[in-house]
């Protein structure tokens, strides 16, 4: 419920309202989350991939990893400040952030977010819900960093393609 009220309040800080291209992905995203939410009730009402009570341990383990991944979401927020906007809009005169998160990753703020949902997959106690969780979190991100980068590259040019070279997409080291 805190992680459901934190989002709300991200996005309705935001007075920017979507622009077409933005649409676009909400729209692919809420199709995504519309066949997640099918899957998941389809396979907790069955008790498919549901784990026994000797991995209780493991709730807790999810726990704490849904709020590292929030700790690191909010700073992300943080640092970007008035540069963050829950679209795909870029502000007026944005500057290329490169320190903190930024250093390793170029989208913290996805990859924070993402471990969050990982951590809500090992809270539920169903290794099939922990797959289809970060399956269906890293295909919604990668989709939405790809269209992100292109009005990034367009917008900052030869600045961003360097960034790119010299940083992974989501998870540091890896991709």
């Amino acid at each position: 419920m805190i992680w459901v009220i934190i989002e709300y309040r991200i996005i309705t800080k935001q007075d920017k309202r979507p622009k077409k291209k933005d649409r676009k992905a909400i729209t692919l995203f809420a199709i995504l989350i519309v066949l997640f939410s099918l899957s998941s009730i389809i396979m907790f009402e069955s008790n498919l991939g549901h784990l026994g009570e000797e991995y209780h341990y493991l709730f807790w383990v999810g726990i704490l990893i849904i709020i590292a991944g929030n700790i690191i979401r909010q700073y992300s927020m943080h640092i970007m400040g008035s540069s963050y906007v829950a679209t795909l809009q870029i502000q007026d005169k944005p500057k290329l952030i490169k320190v903190g998160p930024f250093k390793l990753v170029r989208h913290p703020c996805y990859t924070g977010f993402m471990i969050s949902l990982w951590g809500l997959g090992f809270a539920s106690l169903n290794w099939f819900f922990l797959i289809l969780i970060m399956l269906f979190s890293l295909v919604v991100f990668l989709i939405q960093i790809r269209i992100e980068e292109r009005e990034l590259e367009s917008f900052f040019g030869e600045e961003y393609k360097e960034y790119k070279k010299n940083t992974k997409k989501i998870l540091p080291y890896i991709l």
